[in-house]
Order: C-alpha cells, then sequence, then structure tokens
C-alpha cells in the first residue's frame, strides 16, 4: 500500500477556527493552500505529482489518517500542538526548515524584517526537536538543523523539467544581459556590486525580477535605499514584475546571459540559503556568478564545466568574470554544462526520488523519542 503523506505549507491548518477567519471551507475537505507560493509549488506539488506512482502526498485535512505529516515553512504554535497530537496518535513528523532561525546575529547588511526574531527562533528550535525527521533546503541548513535533531538531511530545493523552455540563440547583441531574481526586499543585496557594476557602462543590462520594488525601498534602510537608487541610476536596467516560475523561466529563455546572485554574507540569514535563485536560471542554460554562499559552492563543485559557475569574492573577481564573459567562445560549454548540473542534481524527478527515500526512511525508522 502506498503511504499517505499530508503537507501542512506555510502554516495553513484547516479548521472550523481558521473558517471564521476566512479560508475557504471548501478547504476543510481538500486542504488548505489557496494562494500557492514558488515556494509550495517546489517543495510540494511538484515532488507530489512525481512520486504520485508509489505515495500519496495531499494537502493535511483533518480526519484523514497519514503515515506523516510534512510541516513545510510551518512552525507555529498551532503547528506545534498539531504535530505533538500527530506523534501520539502514531503519526510520523517531518519538519520542511527553509532558512537558519536557529543562529541569531545583528542584522549585518539584511533588512529588519528578513533577520529572524527570537520568537521565531523559539518556534524552530522546537519544531526541529519535536520533528521524527528534518528536511532541510540546504547543505549548510542541516548541518545546522543536526546539532538540535540528528535525523535532519538535505532535501535541495528543485526545477521543474517540464517548465524550462526550449534552448534559444545565444546572440547577445554586445550587451551582456545580467539576471537578478528575488523579493523586492532583497534587491539590498545588488550593493555588493556597487563598485563593480558601473564600471562596465552600457555594455551590461540589468534585468530584476521582482516585486514592487517602490514599496520595498520605503522600508529599508535610508543609506541603503539611497545607494541602491543611486547605483540603479548609474547602469542600464530594466524590472520585470515577477508573475510566476514559468513566466520567470521564459524570461530567462527570451534574452540569455548570466544569473547573478551577489550577497552580503554577514549575517547567517543568507547564508543558510539554497541554490534554487540560480539553479532556474541554469537550467536554462544561463551560466552564474556569485558570492561564495554555501549552496553555491555545492552546484559549482558538481559543475563539469568551470564557466558554468563562477565564485567571486572580491570586487577584482567579479570584474574578471564578467568580462571575459563578454569575450567570444566558451559560452557553448559553460551553458549546456549548467542545464546538465541541474538536470543531473536539482530536476524534479531527482529530487522527488531523495524526498521519497527519505520519507520511506522516517516511517521505517519509527517515531524518535521525545527530546
Amino acid at each position: 500500500m502506498k503511504p499517505r503523506i499530508g503537507f501542512v505549507i506555510n502554516g495553513r491548518i484547516p479548521s472550523l477556527s481558521a473558517v471564521r477567519r476566512g479560508m475557504n471551507p471548501l478547504c476543510l475537505w481538500r486542504g488548505w493552500d489557496d494562494r500557492p507560493s514558488p515556494m509550495s509549488e517546489m517543495r510540494f506539488r511538484w515532488i507530489a505529482r512525481h512520486v504520485a506512482g508509489s505515495a500519496d502526498y495531499s494537502l493535511y485535512r483533518r480526519g484523514v489518517q497519514y503515515d506523516a505529516v510534512v510541516f513545510v515553512k510551518s512552525m507555529t504554535d498551532e503547528c506545534r500542538e498539531l504535530a505533538q497530537s500527530l506523534r501520539e496518535r502514531g503519526t510520523g513528523v517531518i519538519f520542511d526548515a527553509n532558512v537558519d532561525y536557529y543562529t541569531m546575529a545583528g542584522t549585518g547588511s539584511m533588512p529588519r524584517d528578513l533577520v529572524p526574531s527570537a520568537a521565531q527562533r523559539l518556534q524552530a528550535v522546537s519544531m526541529t526537536g519535536l520533528a521524527d525527521m528534518v528536511m532541510a533546503s540546504s547543505g549548510h541548513l542541516a548541518g545546522i538543523c543536526r546539532e538540535i535533531n540528528p535525523s535532519s538531511r538535505w532535501i535541495p530545493d528543485n526545477v521543474d523539467p517540464a517548465l524550462v523552455p526550449a534552448p534559444v540563440s545565444r546572440d547577445r547583441g554586445g550587451v551582456l544581459n545580467l539576471w537578478w531574481s528575488g523579493m523586492a526586499q532583497k534587491t539590498i543585496d545588488l550593493m555588493a556590486l556597487a563598485v563593480v557594476l558601473p564600471g562596465f557602462g552600457d555594455k551590461i543590462r540589468l534585468n530584476l525580477v521582482t516585486g514592487d520594488l517602490g514599496a520595498a525601498m520605503k522600508r529599508m534602510d535610508p543609506v541603503m535605499e539611497k545607494g541602491l537608487r543611486s547605483l540603479l541610476r548609474k547602469i542600464p536596467h530594466e524590472i520585470h514584475r515577477y508573475c510566476s516560475v514559468p513566466d520567470l523561466l521564459r524570461l530567462y529563455a527570451s534574452r540569455p546571459g548570466l544569473i547573478i546572485s551577489p550577497r552580503f554574507l554577514d549575517n547567517p540569514y543568507n547564508l543558510s540559503h539554497s541554490e534554487w535563485k540560480i539553479t532556474l536560471g541554469m537550467a536554462c542554460g544561463l551560466p552564474a556568478v556569485t558570492s561564495p554562499q554555501p549552496s553555491y559552492l555545492d552546484v559549482r563543485d558538481r559543475c563539469r564545466h568551470p564557466g558554468a559557475l563562477s565564485i567571486c569574492s572580491s570586487d577584482e573577481e567579479w570584474v574578471s568574470v564578467l568580462r571575459n564573459a563578454m569575450a567570444p567562445g566558451g559560452w557553448d560549454e559553460a551553458s549546456d554544462a549548467a542545464r546538465a548540473v541541474v538536470s543531473e542534481h536539482y530536476s524534479t524527478p531527482v529530487v522527488a526520488a531523495l524526498h521519497l527515500d527519505a520519507v520511506r526512511d522516517c516511517l521505517a525508522k519509527g517515531p524518535r523519542a521525545r527530546p
């Protein structure tokens, strides 16, 4: 018999009290994730479709008997209470951790609304300790979780190959397209290239795929906001409003260039992030240039060609890599290698198999001793 696995996404637990708070009553019968996020699509729906022949993955519903329940980015007090009651009934509990809520530090260069609070840390530590297994979205984060719960493993973020457009011509028309995507408040990371990018003048075009940048800037530290506005005035750029993952992939494929991901790594929040920001573009054949974030180092070590992913630790290294990217030749091999590393290690079929193996291991071992 196929194992039945329920998923709680973003802390949304269907209940009568949730209906009174505005949840669609139909969610009592079909599970609650009425505003699917890119994360819930990637960590749940894409994987569920690929394991359908071997396991029944569905949104959690009360009254249904599950072999295990996966809590994806769900660690509120209500989630913990549900997890405790599930364990008491013999149901496995798996916590899917997506960021380092565990290491307390100063804000560094990060906006305050992106830095985990003390309350979030307590919730994350509690849920991590309670779970029978923890799935972490990066190897670095899995190591942190393992200090609290030895049954922690890395299950990478993934890219569904069915959504990736066919390769297109790499003719750049004399301008090197640089692609950055992410939440609008995270554009502050571009300030890590405040000295680098203006030096290229009109030889580059920065493409930002994001949300409401104007609103996000109003919440930034005034000094950083002023610096970001100044940087954007100095370089040719275009802002594309984020719509969906398929739309993002179409943008990448329509205007080939490089994926860039500069990061301020003076805060644990950035250190723990997954490689998804770059693997989405690499799946479309765009080589990546990044800061030495741990998950990016993991991708680099798996690449067949050094040009598929370049790690830069200084302004000089960024300048050198971007200059080399403007030279003719070498793009085909780097592009093919970028696409290959995603296909072999980060595509949904590959990661879905890892996910199902982890679930089976959790069920085979049974409940952990209470922390």
